[in-house]
């Protein structure tokens, strides 16, 4: 009777190990997919703008190639000679360059110069992955350290912007001391831990508290100290005015953005809060667009794509935008 018992709880402390193994694994296999290399083979170029579709003789753009890491990454600049200052673009999560092309026109024809990058791992930058979400924060840290060091950018305001990865980058990257004049946060998170916790935790649903110790573990083997690499702290760190927005129900973060969340945990003074609730127009990205945009995308056009209808920025959401930056 013993007998069988013993190899009864054999079996299943065995059965346990291997289910933990698959658990850990299947964690580790989701994070490198996630942050697997990103390429113009998968941007959907027949619905989003690409640099040759715009007006290259009002928009012209140099390319800058700075080293991060063991990585050379790429970014490009957007000139204007009468620049009021510079601002830096940081894409979202496996975002192209290219499709800030509609925000980025609109900075240009508002008197700015703009700097947009990708990524390490990402279309026009060296790298086979993206490695995880603090990555975006060295590469910003890699770009403005170029800038500072180059005579072109000197003596002029530099500003971030950033929408999602990007907002995190632009507001954990204020922790490295760069002179950064103003910052826009658009749907950003707070942690790498956070982030990738939920974003585990969405796909498993009712099995995440028994998947969540393999992912705690998954996080602190993968990111180490970079796991609390954090958006709020960023804001804390200094007294500069940052504009964060956040929809109502942002399904990337199951309502509100995370640094929206933590308002109450920032002591920036000059910190601001927009919430975006208008009906349609409350989630990750679409309060960027307008009602012609939406009903438009929505009639799932396959051929012949008006690509400037299709991503119709709202001119009242990048005015404000705008009119933080220059006041």
């Amino acid at each position: 009777m013993m007998k069988n018992i013993n190899k009864l709880i054999k079996i299943v402390l065995f059965g346990l190990i291997i289910l933990s193994v698959l658990i850990f694994l299947g964690i580790t296999i989701a994070h490198g997919i996630v942050f697997s290399r990103a390429d113009y083979d998968e941007y959907d170029s027949e619905h989003y703008l690409v640099y040759d579709d715009i007006d290259q003789n009002k928009y012209p753009r140099e390319q800058i190639v700075v080293k991060s890491g063991e990585n050379d990454i790429s970014a490009f600049l957007y000139e204007n000679d009468n620049a009021k200052g510079f601002i830096v673009v940081a894409p979202g999560h496996r975002d192209a360059n290219d499709i800030k092309l509609y925000e980025i026109r609109d900075f240009v024809d508002a008197g700015y110069s703009v700097v947009c990058l990708d990524y390490t791992g990402c279309y026009t930058s060296e790298g086979n992955s993206m490695k995880g979400y603090s990555q975006c924060v060295y590469d910003l840290d890699a770009l403005l350290d170029f800038m500072e060091s180059d005579k072109r950018f000197e003596d002029m305001p530099i500003y971030l912007f950033g929408h999602s990865m990007g907002a995190y980058a632009v507001c954990a990257e204020l922790q490295f001391e760069h002179n950064i004049s103003k910052v826009v946060a658009a749907s950003g998170f707070d942690t790498p831990e956070e982030q990738w916790q939920y974003s585990i935790e969405r796909y498993t649903g009712a099995v995440y508290p028994v998947v969540k110790p393999f992912n705690s573990l998954f996080i602190y083997l993968k990111y180490g100290d970079d796991r609390d690499l954090s958006a709020v702290d960023g804001i804390n760190s200094v007294s500069i005015p940052v504009l964060v927005i956040s929809a109502e129900d942002d399904t990337f973060y199951g309502g509100h953005s995370p640094i929206y969340d933590k308002m109450d945990e920032i002591t920036n003074s000059n910190c601001e809060f927009v919430l975006m609730d208008k009906k349609n127009h409350n989630g990750h990205y679409d309060y960027f667009l307008t009602d012609a945009a939406l009903e438009y995308q929505k009639s799932e056009p396959k051929a012949d794509v008006d690509k400037e209808l299709y991503m119709e920025h709202d001119e009242e959401v990048m005015n404000r935008i705008i009119d933080f930056y220059d006041h």
